[in-house]
Order: structure tokens, then sequence, then C-alpha cells
């Protein structure tokens, strides 16, 4: 059953509203699924590696930022610091980060890669263009970087808590 079909043991005592949600026509909902099923295949090219692309995403902003505090990563990936925080216990439990009292702000801890993390990065990158290129040719028809355009338009432009 595609998302447009209506089942048959369905109620036909519904709004138009209803029925628009559950033909598939909801923009949040046809998001949200559709961001499940690349998570799936994003973490089954990183398995091999050890990551989810959590982590990994987490890895790289750690190596790109000049000093990658928990509540900055967490601002750039747009997710809870506690979450994060606790996203970081794994990657510290295998060695793959580790922290040090920030310069300016000794209430807060700078993270740092360890050269296993390093590596793993690394390796992780090639697993992740893996799983690019395999979103890409699984969908042809898709103009990928007009669907990223709107994406990112649509995260930057939609307030917090809206």
């Amino acid at each position: 059953m595609t998302s447009r079909e209506m089942p048959q043991e369905m109620s036909e005592d519904m709004s138009p509203e209803l029925a628009e949600v559950l033909a598939g026509n909801c923009y949040c909902l046809a998001m949200r699924r559709a961001s499940r099923r690349l998570i799936r295949l994003y973490d089954a090219e990183l398995e091999e590696q050890g990551l989810t692309i959590t982590q990994f995403a987490t890895l790289a902003w750690i190596k790109a930022l000049r000093r990658p505090t928990v509540q900055k990563i967490a601002d750039y990936m747009d997710i809870d610091q506690s979450a994060l925080s606790r996203g970081l216990v794994p990657l510290e439990r295998k060695g793959f980060i580790g922290s040090k009292p920030d310069e300016t702000d000794g209430r807060k801890r700078v993270l740092l890669l360890t050269q296993e993390g390093e590596a793993k990065l690394e390796a992780a990158s090639k697993s992740w263009k893996r799983a690019q290129l395999r979103v890409a040719e699984e969908h042809p028809d898709i103009d990928m970087k007009q669907l990223l355009a709107g994406l990112q338009d649509i995260s930057g432009g939609i307030e917090k808590g809206a």
C-alpha cells in the first residue's frame, strides 16, 4: 500500500482534514517517515564503523569547531543539550573523544577528538559518502540539491518550538 492509498478498513466517518492526513498529505508526517528511512539507511552504512549517523555528525562537529562545547554542538545539531550529553557517553567509552576545561570559562568543557576518534571519523566519512550516493542513485528523478535546499529552508525558517 502506498502512502496515498486509503486502506479498505478505514471508517467513512472522517473529516476532510483527517482524511487528508491519513492519505499521506501531511508534510510533517511524510518528512518524519522519510527521515526514519534515511536514518536507517545511513546507520546501516555506518554500522561497520560502529557509529550511527548522529554519532558521526557529532564527531564531525567536534572536529570542525574551534572550541566545541556540548552546548555549541547541540545548537548546531538542533538537539537538546542533555540528549547530546547522553550521546557522548558511548563515544567517550570507545575512546573517540575526550574533554578539557575551557580556557575562558572553567565551568565548561571543550570536547576533542582522540587519535582513535580522528581515524574513526575519517573511515566513517567514506561510509557516509556511500550512503549519500545510494540515496541519490535510488531516487534519480529527485533533484537532490533542490530537495536539500528546500529542507534547509524549512529547518531554518521555522522558529524553534513553533
